[in-house]
């Protein structure tokens, strides 16, 4: 059976999804969108990236040709057709067609429901290693479109070894180009607020903290910090709670994943299974 997609209303296959080239999310870069997993047709916390996509759209001034119901039931509806194992549903949102080439015009909806891979279990076990680069993210608080910069820096940290890049201002961090970053100090977590992301998956390791023995610290962190670390962890909807162990060529400790780490890496799935109903991944 043919897979389907949502575009303005309608359910077509994803090649039947066309818009004009007019569109300032193609000219300008303005668009936005929010992106979860399913697990056998249950959805990972679905609610609070369609609260992010609104927050979004409200602070890019830009108004959902759609309600959330509406948007609710078209995510069921891809679902429930598509029958993925493991899927991803991706809600974007451009600026629409321009009449001058620089304002926006009427927005474009569209909902895609694509299967997806695990990630690659060794990450877990092993951890993985960042490179750096001094860069501001404009607008970090609105999930855009625009990933220019980590879309040019892919081939370079991939051919130096790493998984991702690491921004940071020259003495601060902000985050990864598509996660955010804890430290572990004692039974303290410390991550970021400003110029960041906030990300789905940090806001449910920042909750879940207590229940399993560490407090959590909100304030800037340096890169100088990062580099001296106990444990090193990053959290995204693909990545969920990732070990790192290296930067640059810098090893994180004992470049080895770490025993705290292992605790909130076991905590997060266990609460993915009670989101998705699903066995807990074991690391």
């Amino acid at each position: 059976m043919e897979s389907i997609q949502f575009f303005n209303g309608n359910f077509v296959p994803k090649e039947s999804i066309t818009f004009s080239i007019d569109d300032v999310g193609v000219l300008r870069g303005f668009g936005i969108f929010d992106y979860f997993k399913v697990y056998d047709g249950a959805p990972a916390f679905m609610e609070a990236h369609l609260n992010r996509f609104e927050n979004s759209a409200r602070l890019l001034g830009m108004e959902i040709p759609f309600s959330r119901n509406e948007i609710e039931s078209a995510i069921r509806k891809l679902i429930d057709h598509n029958k993925f194992p493991l899927s991803g549903v991706k809600v974007l949102m451009t600026g629409g067609a321009s009449p001058d080439g620089f304002s926006a015009g009427k927005p474009n909806l569209i909902i895609t429901n694509t299967a997806v891979a695990e990630t690659n279990p060794s990450f877990y076990t092993e951890g993985v290693s960042l490179m750096t680069h001094q860069f501001t993210r404009e607008m970090p608080q609105v999930k855009t479109t625009n990933y220019a910069t980590a879309v040019r820096l892919e081939p370079i940290w991939k051919q130096k070894g790493h998984v991702d890049v690491l921004y940071h201002d020259g003495q601060y961090i902000s985050e990864v180009s598509r996660s955010n970053v804890f430290l572990v100090e004692g039974n303290k977590l410390i991550t970021n607020e400003e110029g960041v992301l906030p990300g789905i998956t940090r806001m449910n390791v920042i909750n879940m903290a207590p229940q399993l023995g560490f407090k959590v610290e909100i304030r800037p962190i340096t890169l100088t910090e990062v580099l001296v670390a106990e444990e090193l962890f990053m959290t995204s909807t693909n990545k969920k709670v990732m070990p790192v162990v290296k930067i640059n060529d810098e090893e994180i400790a004992s470049g080895k994943v770490g025993v705290k780490t292992k605790v909130l890496m076991e905590g997060y799935a266990k609460l993915m299974e009670k989101e998705t109903k699903q066995p807990s991944f074991q690391n």
